[in-house]
Parts: C-alpha cells; structure tokens; sequence
C-alpha cells in the first residue's frame, strides 16, 4: 500500500506485511543491567542522597511509564562505587523477581535499582528508547505467562535469559520512533491527568486543613475513636498473583505502596462510585488511597467507608497521613485505638458537599485515563506486530 499525497503526516494505515521488519534479541538493542542493594552495614554511607533507588514496590502497578515514586534514595560514594550498574534517564526497567514479574517503567532519572529489576539501557544508535518499553510492554503478558509470577516468590528471569528475549522490529529506526510517539501520546496525556489529580487532591487537603486543622472554633467538638465513625466493609474475593493479570477490567488491590498486584474481569468484591467512595487501609504498611471505582482486595488490604452521620470523604481526609507505623505486622487493631478531635456532623458534612465537585473531577480523569489507556492497549499490538504501519 502506498501513501496518497493527501494522506496526514504520521497517520495510521493498516498493512499486514512486516516488510523490513527483522529479527532482534534485546541484547542488540542496548545493555542489560542488574541492579543490586547497597551492604545495609553501610546504611549511613549508601543511603540518603540524590539517586533513586527503585525496587518492585516503587512501581505503581503494571501499566505505567515514569509513573513511580522511590521511598530511598542512594548517595554520590555509592554513584562513584556502583558506576556501573548506574541506569541513566530513559531506560526500561522490568522486575524479574517474584511474585510481580512483569513491572514496568521508564526511568526519569539516573537510577540504580535492586537485584529484582533487570534493565534495558538502550543504544541510540541500534533502536528508540520508548520503542522499547512499548516493545517490552507488548510482550508483558507473554513474559509473565512463560516465566511465572506466582506467589511463591520464587520465578526469576535471570540476565542471559532476559537479554535473549527476541523479537520482531522495524528496521527503520524512524518507524520506530513513530510507532513510539504515537503510543506516546496518550501516556503523555495520561500522566498529564495524574498530575492534575495529585494537585486536586492536596487542594482538597489543605481545605481540610483550613477548616478542621487551624480552625480555632472547636466548640462542641467531641473526642472520638475512629471506629465510632467508620464501618469495615468485607473484603472482595481473593486473587492471588496467578490469577491477576496485566489488563483487564477490575484492579486488584494487595498490600505495598503500590497495593496493585494486575486486573481480574470477574465481579468486583466491593462497588465503590463517586457517591459512595471508599478508604483502602493496607494492613501491614499502613498505605491509604482512595477508591473511586470497581476493584477487588485480597490479603491485608482492608476498606472502609465513613458512618454514623460522617461521610467518607470526609473519613479518608481526617486519617490521611496521619498513621506513619511502618514496622511489617498487623496495624489494623491499632488503627480502631486511634483517636481524633471530630467536627460536629453538620460541620462535616459541609465540608464533603464542598469538596465533592473536586472528587468528582478527579474521578471524571480517572475515567478519562481508562478509556485512554484503553486506546493505547488496543493499538499497541497492531502497531508492534506491523498489522498497522505509519
């Protein structure tokens, strides 16, 4: 098939042939590292500085692209010592341990990561840096099912094995390049509405703050255990990582900062909507988000939703940030004992009417990124196996 004259610039047309397409390990296309943990004896030396540290929990979930926060960060002795093993700016990490094998990220920073994450610094030269993640990504579900990631811990793609990885690619380093962009596009603005919502919410926070937390009117406020105003809900049905999957309808929430182990298509455990929102407690690191859509919980991930004439927006911005125990146990008892200075309902309740069109914006994004994530999910394979060609 041929362009026509009039045909836009960079547009898609579908062509099944894989003309000019060739065959590649991922080894010919840059250099595979392994990260590692800095000797926790030198904690002091090694930890605290100007280098992300990114390990498996860091990343979000299994369908982001620079969309992951590092709890540690590395210091310039160990830059000088670990040179090697130093992942510049764009490169694509993808955990090859454990129970989330599959993980996947573009770095924004230079980076080191731990022995759980091989990867890929590509050569510009040989290949385009996005072209890759979105080449690895394509392919996420096909790793994890011919590796594993079960919950036992114990599936591992080593370094030869991730480095011998082939595919099919474009000969044309510029036909890359516009595939990339062009899947590029919608995580751009994906990431663009993530960062709309993070400033949404820490608006919503400092109203809070404004009229619960420097408020100097607290007449007729009572003392209260949060459990007088909070219901548990039940946990939805549980997945274990063998039965999460990469795409799919439904997140599964589990515990770890991220909280997100893949998607089931069953019924969700637990409806959530913009009405009725609910408080995700993750047992065990005390990690809390708000849920706004279907999902599902297993192990240690614990919802609430306001009660007692206090709603749950209202619930989720009182206990926000104020539960700091990081320790590995059981947390969820000592969360009933805390006590807070509660508002009357009247109060609260002018606050949640406040503050809804807020939520519901951010919610209005969060769809918004669905049906784009959507979109690109659905372009990718045809762009990566060549059935569409631009």
């Amino acid at each position: 098939m041929t362009k026509s004259k009039t045909q836009p610039k960079n547009c898609l047309r579908v062509e099944v042939s894989t003309k000019a397409w060739r065959k590649a390990k991922l080894r010919s296309l840059g250099k595979v590292i392994t990260g590692t943990t800095p000797p926790t004896a030198q904690k002091a030396d090694y930890f605290g500085g100007s280098f992300p540290f990114i390990t498996p929990t860091d990343i979000a979930d299994f369908n982001v692209r620079y969309n992951y926060i590092t709890e540690r960060f590395l210091s310039d002795k160990w830059g000088d010592e670990a040179k090697k093993i130093l992942i510049p700016k764009g490169s694509t990490c993808f955990v090859c341990i454990g129970s989330t094998i599959g993980k996947i990220c573009l770095t924004k920073d230079n980076s080191f990561t731990n022995q759980q994450i091989n990867t890929i610094v590509v050569d510009s030269q040989k290949a385009d840096f996005k072209y890759v993640y979105y080449l690895l990504k394509n392919n996420q579900g096909n790793i994890i099912k011919q590796y594993g990631g079960g919950g036992s811990g114990k599936a591992i793609i080593n370094k030869s094995t991730f480095e011998s990885i082939e595919f099919v690619i474009p000969e044309n380093p510029n036909e890359q390049k516009r595939i990339a962009d062009i899947l590029s596009g919608f995580d751009d603005k994906i990431e663009l509405n993530n960062k709309i919502n993070q400033n949404l919410e820490q608006t919503a926070q400092a109203i809070f703050k404004e009229w619960f937390v420097n408020s100097k009117n607290s007449k007729n406020w009572k003392t209260k255990k949060i459990t007088e105003i909070i219901k548990r809900l039940p946990v939805g049905k549980k997945y274990d990582n063998k039965t999460a999957f990469s795409k799919g309808k439904i997140p599964v929430l589990d515990q770890g900062q991220s909280g997100f182990i893949g998607y089931h298509n069953d019924q969700p455990g637990v409806k959530a909507s913009v009405e009725s929102p609910v408080v995700i407690f993750t047992n065990h690191t005390c990690n809390y988000r708000l849920m706004t859509r279907d999902f599902s919980c297993i192990q240690n991930v614990l919802p609430y939703v306001g009660d007692k004439d206090y709603s749950t927006l209202f619930v989720y911005f009182l206990t926000k940030g104020k539960i700091k125990m990081q320790e590995y146990k059981g947390h969820w008892p000592e969360f009933e004992e805390q006590v807070f200075l509660i508002p009357p309902p009247l109060l609260a309740q002018k606050f949640t009417d406040y503050i809804k069109p807020v939520i519901e914006k951010m919610v209005g994004i969060e769809n918004e990124n669905q049906k784009l994530a959507s979109l690109r999910d659905l372009l990718l394979p045809k762009l990566m196996s060549g059935e569409i060609r631009v």
